[in-house]
């Protein structure tokens, strides 16, 4: 497949799941021409605080999983479900699920870089308070197009991705819930820098809004950067959806005329 039609939607979930999903399929709903994948934010379907994940995690990856094995059968399409936390024993992890067009899981990757800020003098931010560290990078093939998978903090460490263009990525997923705190000054140039140093294209849907349970804003500004770190298509701070047309050529283009990857020496 030369060329993939994507989709990111950029949502404020709260603590109503009903509400969030039904949010989703409103804006999908405008959506007229094809799609091949369609992506979405980190928590997209519920955003809480810690005890929140620790309370609902089994109900929350029920629901999300049903509802992401759904959208991919009616609408032939991969779906992106940006994190979700999971339950494996009495750990907790922060987990993308992609499902493929028939709605199986193809992949599923446990969020690695566990996020950790002091937003304020006030206030901290510690993921690991509740989630357990993922070890493992995961790449998928989505019918010849391989996408390296990711979550938010993750953006902070080129060694993930630059573990994902040595594996032949064509597509690197950030599916999102980057602060405004830190988001005003980092998420572009992170994002932007992702993209041009392994010449892939970025697909990196956010979260917007404030999270009730923490008062914590959301930057959103969900972007799709093309290998070349051109911005294809950027939201602002409300909820919206994205499409662009992703073509390999461009990829193609971009490697020819800075060979970069064939000049690692490290």
């Amino acid at each position: 497949m030369k060329t993939l039609y994507v989709g990111i939607i950029q949502n404020s979930a709260t603590s109503d799941i009903k509400k969030n999903l039904n949010r989703i399929n409103t804006l999908l709903a405008n959506v007229t021409q094809r799609l091949d994948v369609i992506a979405l934010a980190e928590v997209f379907a519920y955003r809480g605080n810690h005890q929140d994940y620790r309370t609902l995690s089994d109900v929350l990856w029920k629901i999300s999983t049903e509802y992401a094995e759904a959208l991919a059968r009616s609408r032939n399409v991969w779906v992106l479900a940006g994190s979700i936390p999971e339950k494996v024993k009495n750990k907790i992890y922060n987990t993308s699920v992609l499902f493929n067009r028939d709605g199986k899981i193809a992949g599923l990757y446990r969020k690695i870089h566990l996020f950790e800020a002091l937003l304020n003098s006030k206030q901290k931010i510690a993921e690991s308070d509740v989630f357990t560290r993922g070890s493992n990078p995961v790449t998928v093939n989505i019918e010849g197009w391989v996408a390296g998978l990711s979550i938010c903090y993750d953006l902070r460490f080129p060694e993930l991705y630059r573990q994902y263009s040595k594996a032949g990525a064509h597509i690197l997923f950030v599916p999102s819930n980057f602060t405004q705190r830190t988001g005003k000054d980092h998420w572009e140039i992170l994002v932007r820098a992702r993209a041009i140093e392994n010449q892939c294209f970025v697909i990196a849907p956010n979260q917007c809004g404030k999270n009730e349970a923490t008062k914590i804003q959301s930057y959103g500004h969900s972007m799709i950067v093309g290998p070349w770190g051109e911005i294809l298509a950027k939201a602002s701070n409300h909820e919206t959806i994205l499409t662009v047309c992703l073509n390999k050529d461009d990829i193609e283009n971009t490697r020819h005329r800075i060979p970069a990857l064939k000049h690692r020496i490290l």
